[in-house]
């Protein structure tokens, strides 16, 4: 009897306990990827247009997710952008939505963002990675000065030495003087134009400073490239006056040669025009003569 009795009470709950609480069930996390996980742009030239690249954006759960955005993290100077339809998308397990992305870099310079789509609180990532490229022309010397020549004498010439300091190849199609005393400045030879040039190349124009009068004169050497703008060189100098000497003395006349002053001799050369004349004369009377006979 006592046995019953402790079973009895060993299944009955003690009075003023409550029975145990089943902890709340959490939601699965949402488990969105994207494909492929991240890319590289490469070398890309500057104002030549943007490059693309494809993503999908991937429901790896076992649960729905919607998707709330897609951005460019940081997104800095706006050299990346997308063009997508995911935000405001709920995918459904192993559905998938496309986002596409663009690179067109504003500076010469590396790139490092994200691409982020955002659900809730959580976010999931791609890296995207570039380098924006530039041909850049810098001349040795700018300005290039001639110092001091004189007016009238053969000039003096120096050589200028342009690098393209960039990280992409480059080319310039013509190169000019133009501007201010352009009369003075004569670009004599050079073996920049229509020639690529790579990065830490160099090439060289030849260019004379013969002033023309005396003063200060200045002009821009212009290299004008295939997409960039123009790389101005100033040229600077300074005319002097000529040189003085002596009046050099006059050069006797030449042989036969009339001097100035002098009068022309032809009176032994008048008998013999006279002479000549007086037989015209005289034929064009003896012409008369036949014709009156006939």
């Amino acid at each position: 009897m006592l046995v019953t009795v402790l079973a009895v009470m060993a299944v009955r709950p003690v009075a003023g306990l409550a029975a145990p609480v089943e902890p709340p069930v959490e939601p699965e996390p949402p488990q969105l990827s994207f494909e492929p996980g991240g890319y590289d742009f490469g070398l890309q030239s500057l104002n030549n247009g943007a490059s693309q690249a494809t993503f999908q954006l991937r429901n790896a759960g076992s649960e729905p997710v919607h998707v709330d955005s897609v951005e460019i993290s940081p997104n800095g100077d706006g050299s990346f952008w997308t063009n997508t339809m995911c935000p405001g998308m709920t995918l459904q397990p192993n559905e998938t939505c496309w986002v596409q992305v663009y690179f067109a870099p504003r500076h010469a310079s590396e790139y490092a963002v994200q691409l982020r789509a955002n659900a809730g609180p959580y976010s999931f990532t791609a890296n995207l990675t570039g380098t924006g490229g530039r041909a850049t022309f810098v001349p040795g010397s700018n300005p290039t000065d001639f110092g001091s020549v004189r007016v009238g004498s053969a000039g003096t010439t120096r050589e200028i030495e342009v690098t393209n300091a960039g990280n992409m190849p480059g080319g310039m199609f013509i190169a000019v003087i133009a501007g201010g005393a352009i009369g003075s400045f004569q670009l004599l030879d050079e073996n920049c134009t229509g020639v690529e040039l790579f990065p830490a190349a160099t090439c060289t124009l030849q260019v004379r400073f013969q002033p023309v009068s005396e003063g200060v004169k200045k002009a821009m050497l212009g290299l004008f490239g295939e997409s960039e703008g123009p790389t101005p060189i100033v040229l600077t100098g300074v005319g002097t006056a000529p040189v003085s000497g002596p009046t050099p003395s006059a050069a006797p006349p030449a042989t036969g040669a009339i001097v100035s002053g002098d009068r022309p001799k032809i009176g032994k050369r008048q008998p013999r025009v006279q002479r000549r004349n007086k037989r015209h004369r005289l034929a064009i009377h003896d012409a008369r003569l036949v014709l009156r006979a006939r």
